[in-house]
This record gives structure tokens, C-alpha cells and sequence, in this order.
């Protein structure tokens, strides 16, 4: 006969550490997954659980906002998952800051064209995967991680070998010099 005897349970309940003035605050900011915003995704990726972990973590760092954006994100990642993508971040919600040069967008290019193949995004294979990002403006192209002009871009030799601009520029003032 196997005798099994359970401690109580003593651990107080897991319930958001918010003060009674700023949670209504922070659940109004949480329960923006509600909003017609993310309707095409209700029916596919509950918004409730993602709401009460919104809550929850929003109270233990006290309303911080960036956690709020973790969690619109994680659940619009989700929602992608499913097929369903959704443009959610704008100048005032959740802004996703891109350097000089770029601008956000909800699906970038998993292969961008860059200095070294201009022609890189045209000749992508194209694949229902994508994420928001970051993506260099108009006649801009990736150097060295930042959107530089196109006109900033070096060539390719004979053999295919890539030279900035700097480069040839050093490369022709050192033949000058010989």
C-alpha cells in the first residue's frame, strides 16, 4: 500500500504586483490586443493569455512601456506564424527607431541589397517569412550595417573581387605614386 501525503500549497498566488492606481491604467494599456487592430488574428491566436502576461509583467516593472511592446510583438509573431500579418507599430505606439537613411516597415527583405549585391532583393528567392525591420530608403543600399547612396558604392573587378570607395581611391593614389 503506497501512502502519499501532500504538503500545503503555501506560496501566495501568482497575482500582478500593481498598485491599485496605476493597474486599471495598465490593463487598458494591455487590452489594446483586443482592439480591431489584431481582429484578423482573434480567431487563431487568443488574445486573453497574452493580455493577463501583459498585465503581469507590466506591474512587476511598473508600467514600463517597452514591455508592453515585447508582448504586442511576441503576439503579433504568433499571428504571423498563422499567416495573418499585422501592422500594428506607428510613430506613437511602440515606434521601432531605424537609423539614417531607413525606414520601418512590417515585412522587410531577408536578403537586402547592399553595396556589395545592389541586385541582392530583386533576386531573393522570395518565402512567406518575413519580420519587421528596418529597410534603407530609396536609392540607399546597406554598407557596413548603415544605408549608404548607391553613389557611395565601389565596383567589382575582372575577377569579381569587391572595392569600396575608399579603396579605389587608395589603390589609385598609391599607382599615381609609383
Amino acid at each position: 500500500v503506497l501512502l502519499c501525503s501532500c504538503l500545503s500549497d503555501l506560496r501566495e498566488d501568482d497575482v500582478p504586483p500593481c498598485t491599485a492606481e496605476n493597474k486599471p491604467v495598465i490593463e487598458s494599456q494591455c487590452n489594446v490586443l483586443k482592439s480591431d487592430k489584431f481582429k484578423a488574428c482573434h480567431n487563431l491566436v487568443k488574445p486573453e493569455d497574452f493580455i493577463q502576461i501583459c498585465i503581469y509583467d507590466m506591474c512587476q516593472y511598473d508600467g514600463m512601456k517597452s514591455t508592453l511592446c515585447d508582448i504586442v510583438q511576441v503576439y503579433v509573431d504568433n499571428c504571423r506564424n498563422h499567416g495573418i500579418t499585422i501592422k500594428w507599430r506607428n510613430s506613437t505606439f511602440c515606434p521601432l527607431p531605424c537609423p539614417p537613411h531607413s525606414h520601418y516597415t512590417d515585412c522587410v527583405s531577408t536578403c537586402p541589397s547592399t553595396c556589395n549585391d545592389i541586385f541582392a532583393s530583386s533576386l531573393c528567392e522570395k518565402t512567406e517569412k518575413c519580420t519587421e525591420g528596418c529597410e534603407c530608403d530609396d536609392n540607399y543600399v546597406l554598407s557596413n550595417g548603415n544605408c549608404v547612396p548607391l553613389s557611395k558604392c565601389g565596383c567589382r573587378d575582372d575577377d569579381n573581387n569587391y572595392y569600396s570607395v575608399s579603396s579605389l581611391w587608395s589603390k589609385s593614389l598609391a599607382v599615381k605614386l609609383v
